[in-house]
């Protein structure tokens, strides 16, 4: 650890758990009794509390005390004495265990009490930085929030150092401080996204997409053929969160002949919005592999209304595929989509149109749509009249 790491609080803890486990002997020199054993256990659960499964190096010491105040006091230790020295280096691993698992969940609760409450940030910036490698989780995840506050662009690489951190919270405090950092993080971070290290390429996406800038483009493109679902989805959220530089290179990714590119253009796509986004979306619904045809459909229903339109033109297409990678993208608008749907079943020139309206009508469950699927029982077109009768089925089970 360097100097810069040693805080007044990763001093005191030690001194802490020195001065309870020699008050605890003391009280058996001057008392006779072995009950100080008892105050090992207080030591043990704050050594594990602040050091993890470190602790377990506390309880060995404590173990060896105990044996040896154990032998000047009374001589040769028992088979009680080793059993309860040997608990103590148990308990230490045990409690120390259970913490970090604690301090793992839901970012570490931890962290953000400490944060909540703690003391304001030192404007030494080579300390702060120093501050990073300490071995106390806490010092370095407050160390990583107050470089990124502060803007400070000496802690890119530092702060990229901790994405592979084996503290969740840690990690999690890193990204967000490269997100603030801006434009002088691009580079660690898209070098990031090649790592060994899963968390480490999925938290580089996270943060690039909070950066937002197009120079990182290439790099998340990339990313898309990422092994990890996970990182190619947060992938393609940052790319989406770039928006319109972005535009024209996700839709070109959708004619890509790996699949998992073509999934997350898709999914970039649908934050992106806008005619071309849409229009390329709607092409997308034909793809030969079902899990684009899928994301495709949820990217139109999270643009909404806007692809509502075109959707229903594709209606009419002579792709059945089309057709139905359209009613699925309608049925997950949703109630948005039900005017122009009504519209369409009633004055629809195309059959086909008539009968994939009905057909969305039928997958959005909407009551209100129940008078016009009535009216298309009269269509001229048998399929048309069947599709109607089936909405009709699907709105009464809801």
């Amino acid at each position: 650890m360097s100097p810069a790491g040693l805080s007044g609080e990763a001093w005191s803890r030690p001194a802490v758990l020195v001065l309870v486990t020699a008050l605890a002997v003391l009280l058996d020199l001057a008392f006779g009794t072995v009950a100080y054993t008892h105050l090992f256990y207080l030591v043990l659960i704050l050594a594990a509390f602040w050091y993890r499964r470190r602790a377990i190096v506390v309880g060995i010491l404590l173990a060896m005390i105990h044996v040896t105040v154990y032998s000047l006091l009374y001589g040769t230790p028992d088979a009680g004495t080793l059993v309860s020295a040997g608990a103590f280096v148990v308990a230490a691993y045990l409690l120390g265990y259970l913490f970090e698992a604690a301090g793992r969940r839901a970012g570490a609760l931890h962290f953000r009490i400490d944060e909540a409450g703690g003391a304001a940030c030192d404007r030494n910036t080579r300390r702060l930085i120093g501050r990073l490698s300490s071995r106390d989780p806490d010092t370095r995840y407050r160390a990583a929030g107050c470089l990124g506050d502060a803007g400070v662009p000496a802690a890119v690489e530092p702060l990229a150092a901790l994405l592979a951190d084996p503290e969740v919270g840690v990690r999690w405090k890193a990204t967000e401080a490269l997100g603030r950092l801006g434009s002088p993080a691009v580079g660690p971070l898209t070098e990031s996204l090649k790592s060994e290290n899963v968390d480490v390429r999925w938290m580089a996406a996270v943060a690039l997409g909070d950066i937002g800038d197009p120079a990182a483009i290439p790099a998340l493109m990339d990313a898309l053929e990422d092994p990890d679902t996970y990182v190619r989805s947060r992938a393609a959220l940052a790319i989406g969160a770039i928006g319109e530089p972005a535009r024209e290179e996700a839709i070109a990714a959708l004619s890509d002949g790996n699949e998992r590119v073509r999934w997350g253009a898709a999914i970039a796509l649908g934050s992106i919005g806008g005619e071309s986004s849409i229009a390329a979306l709607v092409e997308a619904l034909r793809d030969q592999d079902e899990e684009v045809r899928q994301r495709a459909s949820v990217a139109l229903a999270d643009i909404g209304e806007p692809a509502v339109q075109p959707l229903i033109e594709a209606l009419g297409t002579e792709s059945e595929l089309l057709r139905r990678g359209a009613i699925a993208a309608l049925g997950l608008v949703g109630k948005p989509a039900v005017p122009a749907l009504a519209m369409a079943l009633r004055h629809g020139d195309d059959r086909r149109v008539r009968m994939g309206a009905a057909r969305a009508l039928g997958e959005i469950g909407d009551p209100r749509s129940a008078d016009n699927l009535i009216r298309a029982l009269e269509d001229e077109r048998e399929e048309v009249r069947e599709a109607a009768r089936e909405a009709l089925g699907s709105i009464r089970k809801t």
